[in-house]
């Protein structure tokens, strides 16, 4: 037997090696055989509407998608550290092409996460290409077409029609490429109007080169143009170009990356469909007001710190009651409401105003202008430009202290128009008459039933001249420059953004993320500071706005009848934005001989 000391010596190297040296061997042995982390990519659907605002109809809010909530799921991807790559299946996106550009932006961000992003294409023109150039690689279905074949601006004439049904459009314009009335008056474009749009399409152009150029390996904005004169392009013919990465359907893509060690697809999660509520019961009656006037959710508590982000979408029009209101025009009854409660609110610091409009109403612009200006005087105003901030879109704009547009953006058209239809050849064509009896000069320069006579063609011009002369005066002064200055780049022309930033008309490119950095550093906050933003005008249910249009003491002056049926009538907002804007300017026009307006869509495709 071993004397204590010695069995004592012996035990405890024993017992210390036991209880530390072989714990880490465990340990060690442990994260040897734990799973590696699985690489997790994400499905996302980039395709169908995004406008700024849901536009509210008969029915309550639309299903439209919005810009903000593109992003805020963008940025959600972008920031979980869990995602280590994004599927995006890209399909046909109906978006503007200064939204596209800020869209583009947002998945540039990427990069910086360090996210693998593969675009996935069954087919595409230049909108879906122009995104999927921002990923990482192209997949394109073996039996798809990439339709890149260039850009077109289209321009729907009127006047054959117009000749055809006997009516005479009388109206004069003020700048020399204010082309708003070449619609109704030719039958092709002026030299001022062509030179106007091809510079435009131009500079659109240059810069899609340069974006396919900044996203293609091998491809410079010089081999873009060429391959863009060879297409469209068969799948395999894409592929050889190298304008895409691989031919695969998408299960084959799933699969591919499914394949690949530690590595899944995590499906979507689809949204759970409404049932149809049962309106043979009381039940079904009562689920059916649910649905159009849903519980508000509640809010978290305000921050000191707030934003005031305010939308002017759509065209711009005299104030009027419809007993349908929609979100999708521009009146100053709206805006001055809510620039009155970002004036008044001290906790509100700074206001955006998003413009997407091509103008309208010279007076009802200026009113908002007006409101603008008293903004600007007591909190810094920052506006942000979305596809069109012309004529009176850029009106309500350039009072602001800060002006920030997409590279895109259709801005300027600085000018305006006026005039009236002479209805009388078409009356008379279908058996109706008007006798007119008249009390002063000048009485019938608002009648549909004869042109304008001299005395009355003098007044309209006067008319033009003087808001002409007031626009570039008050656009002079919110740039800071002489009348001059802006004179020379006004005349009715319309700019892109770029072009309006070199030209001093904006000061900023960049989306509307840009124009809330701005509002902030003005304000004296960082990014760390918690600020709130609040969305001006409040949106309403369909059964509050029935009500207010109830319990409204004053007496309104109801929208005419083609507006109420092109603004709701689903049928009629289905057709073609050409037709929707013609009756909006031919409603305008029943109220107004001055206008600022862009009155055609610049549809780039």
């Amino acid at each position: 037997m071993k004397p204590l000391k010695t069995l004592w010596q012996t035990v405890v190297p024993v017992f210390l090696i036991i209880f530390f040296v072989l714990p880490v061997s465990a340990e060690e042995q442990t994260e040897e055989e734990a799973a590696p982390p699985v690489k997790k990519y994400v499905e996302f659907t980039l395709s169908g509407t995004y406008t700024d605002i849901k536009e509210m109809s008969f029915f309550g809010t639309s299903s439209t998608k919005t810009l903000r909530g593109l992003f805020k799921k963008l940025d959600a991807l972008k920031n979980n550290d869990e995602v280590a790559g994004v599927i995006f299946k890209i399909g046909n996106i109906g978006i503007g092409w200064a939204s596209l550009q800020e869209v583009r932006n947002k998945l540039d961000e990427f990069k910086d996460a360090e996210k693998e992003m593969i675009a996935y294409l069954e087919s595409g023109g230049n909108a879906q290409y122009l995104l999927a150039t921002a990923m990482d690689r192209i997949v394109l279905m073996p039996t798809g077409n990439l339709n890149l074949i260039g850009l077109r601006a289209e321009i729907l004439f009127y006047k054959g029609l117009l000749e055809k049904l006997d009516v005479e459009a009388d109206m004069l314009a003020m700048g020399e490429f204010k082309s708003g009335i070449e619609p109704f008056t030719r039958e092709d474009m002026s030299d001022a109007f062509r030179e106007s749009m091809t510079g435009l399409l131009d500079d659109l152009y240059a810069q899609l080169l340069e974006k396919i150029a900044d996203g293609r390996d091998g491809i410079t904005s010089e081999i873009a143009a060429e391959l863009i004169d060879r297409g469209p392009f068969t799948a395999k013919e894409a592929q050889e170009a190298k304008l895409v990465d691989a031919l695969q359907y998408y299960d084959e893509l799933l699969d591919t990356i499914n394949e690949t060690p530690d590595t899944q697809v995590a499906k979507q999660n689809d949204k759970k469909k409404r049932k149809v509520p049962d309106m043979n019961s009381v039940m079904g009656l009562m689920q059916l007001f649910n649905m159009l006037n849903p519980p508000q959710r509640a809010k978290a508590r305000p921050a000191e710190n707030q934003l005031a982000l305010i939308y002017a979408s759509g065209p711009i029009l005299p104030d009027f009651d419809s007993p349908f209101p929609t979100t999708s025009i521009i009146t100053p009854k709206t805006l001055k409401k809510a620039f009155e409660k970002a004036r008044a609110d001290n906790a509100i610091k700074a206001v955006v105003l998003r413009v997407n409009s091509p103008g309208g109403s010279a007076i009802a612009s200026d009113l908002i202008w007006r409101e603008v200006v008293r903004t600007q005087r007591e909190k810094p105003v920052i506006v942000s430009m979305a596809n069109y901030a012309a004529s009176g879109g850029y009106y309500i704009s350039m009072a602001a202290g800060t002006i920030v547009a997409q590279p895109g953006t259709l801005t300027g058209s600085i000018g305006v128009f006026g005039g009236k239809l002479n209805l009388k050849g078409l009356y008379n064509k279908v058996g109706l008459t008007k006798e007119i009896i008249t009390h002063g000069q000048n009485a019938t320069l608002y009648s549909d039933y004869g042109s304008f006579t001299e005395t009355e063609r003098e007044r309209v011009e006067k008319m033009m001249k003087t808001v002409y002369e007031d626009f570039v005066t008050k656009a002079a002064d919110g740039r800071q420059t002489t009348f001059d200055e802006i004179d020379a780049v006004a005349q009715g022309r319309v700019w892109t953004g770029k072009q309006a930033k070199e030209l001093g008309l904006v000061d900023e490119l960049g989306g509307l993320d840009t124009a809330l950095t701005i509002a902030k550093k003005e304000v004296g906050l960082t990014d760390e500071d918690r600020v709130d933003i609040i969305v001006l005008p409040e949106q309403k249910s369909f059964f509050e706005q029935i009500m207010e249009s109830i319990l409204e003491e004053e007496a309104g002056i109801s929208a005419p009848l083609p507006l109420q049926l092109a603004q709701q009538h689903p049928a009629i907002s289905k057709l073609n934005t050409q037709w929707h804007r013609i009756v909006t300017w031919l409603t305008l026009f029943e109220k107004e001989r001055v206008v600022t307006a862009l009155p055609y869509d610049i549809l780039i495709r």
